[in-house]
């Protein structure tokens, strides 16, 4: 009787014991399963877009980070970072209502730039911001219409200043760049609308104080100091048929109460300043630009100008002056990479009623996106040959005739598209 106690106690040890070990079992492989399915479902949702940059999505969300570098080799020089920047982007899920057809979201980028805004420099604080701002947009398309509040670039600066958004090394005019001695057409703090009003125009309008930048001493957020509005048409368009591609930007903008600033004027590729004249009180600026791009067989070419005409109130100085530009894609390829050259003109003539200098730059050179680099990587080589003359009063250098040269390698998180 007692024996037979036993052996069913035994067996009934036995039998939980099994149990069990098949229970530990099964939920092993359970959660083994369950870890795998996550993993496989994260992995789904990263994505590198070579346009873009690393992409997470979850439904309707998108988080984007993305980064760029330029290095400079100049001879007599030491090198140096041009900019060394990350950034990122938050697409919120589109709310849950329509306005005119339509759905919107909000977004949240940001840009820092870790050479030129002192971030390795004794600092009170980090004077870093490239972007910073928040936007009110259509969901699918924010050309179609965005509301940005925040840090960011004039309009007039033609792009948003983001590594992301492929800057240009070469397309910003040198007329363009020394405006910002007078703390015009940079980063700006402030309002900003833009909208498709037809599939071939595009306007945009600007509430932004040019003193506003969050890398300032002293920021001001007093965005009604500077007024821009810009009109951009589209007469033709690419298609399946061709690449044929014709656009024209018109654009105004007056920025009140300059005050204690200077007209500087640089040379075109070190940036070395070459003289300056007092630029205060209110500034009036007149904006046009002209892009057109097509193809002769398999390779693109570019042609481009703008023209940039501004007017200080204290001094009654008037700037004039531009860029033309023709850019030629020779070859593209994955094993042989892509090489454009270019050939460029700048012009910045500065007069007061009572003296006047005129810089003028030609410059040559070419970009070379490397073989199977997917255009993440190129080098830029670019030489200029400079003309002054005018007023000994505002010029401060000796020199009327002298030559420049550099060597600039970029690497990026996204491609480097010219065309």
């Amino acid at each position: 009787m007692i024996s037979s106690r036993i052996i069913a106690l035994l067996a009934l040890a036995n039998f939980l014991a099994t149990a069990n070990q098949t229970f530990a079992q099964t939920d092993s492989v359970t959660r083994k399963a369950a870890i795998k399915d996550s993993v496989k479902k994260i992995k789904e949702r990263f994505q590198y877009d070579l346009d873009a940059g690393l992409q997470y999505k979850k439904g309707d969300f998108t988080w984007t980070t993305w980064a760029f570098a330029e290095r400079l080799f100049a001879g007599g020089n030491p090198a140096a970072w041009r900019r060394f920047r990350q950034g990122m982007g938050f697409l919120l899920p589109s709310y849950p209502f329509k306005i005119g057809g339509n759905q919107f979201r909000t977004a949240l980028t940001y840009e820092v730039d870790f050479t030129d805004n002192n971030f390795f420099r004794d600092s009170k604080r980090f004077k870093i911001w490239e972007n910073l701002f928040l936007t009110f947009q259509n969901s699918k398309d924010p050309n179609k219409f965005r509301l940005l509040f925040g840090e960011n670039t004039n309009i007039l600066s033609r792009e948003d200043n983001l590594s992301s958004g492929n800057l240009p090394t070469v397309n910003r005019s040198l007329i363009l760049e020394q405006h910002g001695s007078t703390n015009s057409f940079g980063t700006q703090w402030g309002f900003q609308v833009q909208s498709q009003v037809s599939p071939k125009t595009f306007l945009q309008a600007s509430l932004q104080d040019n003193r506003g930048s969050l890398n300032q001493d002293h920021p001001s957020f007093q965005f009604w100091n500077g007024m821009a509005a810009k009109m951009t048409e589209s007469f033709i368009q690419p298609s399946d048929k061709g690449a044929e591609k014709l656009n024209a930007g018109f654009a105004i903008d007056e920025t009140r109460n300059i005050q204690n600033k200077s007209f500087t004027l640089n040379t075109g590729i070190l940036q070395n300043a070459l003289g300056s004249t007092p630029a205060s009180g209110n500034k009036l600026t007149f904006e046009h630009n002209l892009d057109y791009t097509n193809k002769i067989g398999r390779h693109f070419y570019l042609l481009e100008y703008e023209g940039i005409y501004s007017v200080y109130s204290d001094q009654q100085l008037q700037v004039r002056g531009g860029y033309a530009q023709a850019q030629f894609q020779l070859f593209d390829g994955d094993h042989s990479g892509e090489l454009v050259p270019f050939i460029r003109y700048d012009l910045v003539n500065l007069a007061n009623p009572i003296n006047a200098a005129t810089e003028q730059a030609f410059k040559m050179g070419l970009n070379y996106n490397l073989p199977f680099s997917h255009k993440l990587a190129s080098f830029h080589l670019e030489y200029a040959r400079h003309s002054l003359t005018g007023s000994p009063v505002i010029l401060n250098s000796d020199l009327r005739h002298f030559d420049e040269l550099r060597l600039e390698l970029r690497v990026n998180a996204t491609r480097y598209l010219r065309f």
